[in-house]
């Protein structure tokens, strides 16, 4: 089969018997499968790959993973404050104040440490001028 690039309309190479790859600018397409049944071994193996039922089928039929990949690929753990958000809790600081601070560009233990000034205006009332 023939596939022709739709960036540069050079003929695609198979690099496997789903996905193509243009020798020219490199853009690479997939063939999607007709068959997009999981079948019971698809979910033991994921199970063996610590994915769960529902990851496997959110993955297969909302992202339009291969099923081969979606199998074997590691769900990605989100580890990025590590132990902050708790320690945050511990200095009676919320979640949701902690990961707004961190967005807003605030270290993780400044972030988590310094208290929250409840003293302060509402940013509302900041920014209509009222004060009182």
């Amino acid at each position: 089969m023939i596939i022709t690039c739709y960036k540069c309309t050079s003929d695609m190479l198979e690099i496997r018997t789903d996905l193509y790859r243009c020798p020219f600018c490199g853009f690479e397409a997939r063939q999607l499968s007709m068959t997009r049944e999981i079948t019971q071994d698809d979910i033991k193996a994921a199970a063996k790959n610590d994915i769960s039922k529902g990851h496997l089928i959110e993955r297969v039929r909302r992202y339009n993973w291969p099923i081969e990949e979606a199998v074997t690929d590691p769900v990605r753990k989100h580890e990025k404050h590590g132990k902050w958000p708790e320690i945050a809790g511990q200095n009676d600081i919320p979640k949701a104040t902690y990961y707004a601070r961190v967005k807003s560009g605030w270290g993780h233990e400044r972030a988590a440490t310094e208290k929250v000034d409840r003293k302060k205006a509402s940013r509302t009332r900041r920014k209509s001028g009222v004060t009182t």
